[in-house]
């Protein structure tokens, strides 16, 4: 008996990771070497690294993955 392919191989939706609620968006980038990072600052101004950007679309994944939009992103350095 042959099973549906579609079955195995549909795409998932992207949940939201709601770990960092209540915490603000951020890029921070360093001026030395010009990497970016996209994280989360916490009410103490902590900045929480959570993943490398290196290029729009890892900007992108981070706005879906963690439900915010790019305007909300504070930009550090």
């Amino acid at each position: 008996m042959m099973r549906s392919r579609h079955r195995f191989f549909h795409r998932k939706e992207e949940q939201k990771d709601h770990s960092y609620d209540g915490m603000q968006p951020a890029m921070k980038s360093s001026i030395c070497t010009g990497e970016t990072v996209a994280g989360f600052l916490d009410a103490g101004g902590k900045f929480q690294e959570v993943m490398l950007l290196m290029q729009e679309s890892d900007l992108e994944l981070f706005c879906r993955k963690y439900g915010v939009k790019k305007e909300e992103i504070r930009h550090i350095f």
